[in-house]
């Protein structure tokens, strides 16, 4: 392909993605919903219910058994360290202090807790590779990587990814030469490749005159939904009202979104806002001269 290094960068890494989450037994579909390099913004949140899901705690007889031995574990900790602060007098009413004693008792204590210790390191350290695998496959079987599951044998048929992957090349790479920009309705790669290697080449550049400019808004950018636009077009959707807007195109009708620009619609509408503030300040100064 002659296209430019971005985007082939970009088909290959997911091209490459696909095959390997098939591998590991994902359906096409999910391998390529997975795969999509543009990620949703962390901030956004498809509903409070999911949200609530995501960060609730795992509480199991097993937590609770951990929780109720790190007690008692802290209160022998707490003896033995108010045993090591004690005196030890001497038997009768003299009030001798016998050091020695005391040294052997401050000597056990402190080799006690550091037994202690060590145990209770040693037990946290399983518990964690133990709770860091259980996070992983929570996440395997949340992502959809055992819709091939087989219960009997316990393990993870890998999918069969040739098809896939050539669709996937077929559509999406030579689809894109003629792909057309959802909200200006043209297309979004010029027709001459050494246009848009200048294209690329000028988001680099340091120039600020107005060819460099008008070629900096001509650049194809790729969307979450799949959709590919202008930059000037991407812009418009996303700075100005209505926001959390759904992609134009007909057969898409998903929600837009893109690391360049904020996922927070709050955010979007107070910086709307404020951009209107200033340029009704800029026409009253304007006026009033």
């Amino acid at each position: 392909t002659n296209f430019p290094k971005t985007i082939t960068d970009m088909m290959m890494t997911q091209a490459q993605d696909i095959v390997r989450r098939m591998q590991e037994g994902l359906s096409s579909q999910k391998a390529m919903n997975l795969s999509n390099p543009v990620k949703v913004p962390k901030n956004f949140h498809l509903n409070i219910d999911e949200m609530k899901e995501k960060y609730k705690a795992r509480l199991t007889k097993d937590t609770i058994s951990n929780i109720k031995h790190d007690t008692e574990a802290l209160k022998k900790v707490t003896d033995l360290r108010n045993k090591e602060a004690s005196s030890v007098r001497a038997p009768g009413d003299n009030g001798y202090v016998d050091h020695k004693a005391l040294a052997k008792e401050r000597k056990d204590a402190r080799r006690a807790i550091q037994k202690l210790t060590a145990e209770e390191k040693a037990a946290d350290e399983q518990l964690e590779e133990k709770e860091l695998a259980w996070k992983l496959e929570e996440q395997k079987r949340n992502a959809g990587y055992y819709d091939v599951y087989i219960p009997t044998g316990g393990t993870i048929t890998p999918q069969p990814s040739l098809y896939v992957l050539v669709t996937f090349l077929v559509q999406k790479v030579k689809g894109l030469v003629v792909e057309m920009c959802p909200c200006c309705n043209k297309r979004v790669l010029p027709i001459c490749p050494d246009e848009l290697k200048s294209i690329y080449n000028s988001s680099s550049s340091s120039k600020s005159d107005k060819k460099t400019k008008e070629m900096r808004k001509m650049k194809p950018y790729r969307t979450y939904c799949g959709c590919w636009y202008h930059k000037s077009c991407l812009n418009t959707l996303l700075t100005e009202p209505p926001f959390g807007i759904e992609c134009p195109n007909a057969k898409c009708g998903r929600r837009v979104f893109h690391p360049e620009w904020p996922g927070d619609v709050k955010q979007l509408e107070r910086e709307w806002a404020a951009k209107q503030a200033r340029l009704r300040e800029i026409e009253d100064a304007m006026g009033f001269l």
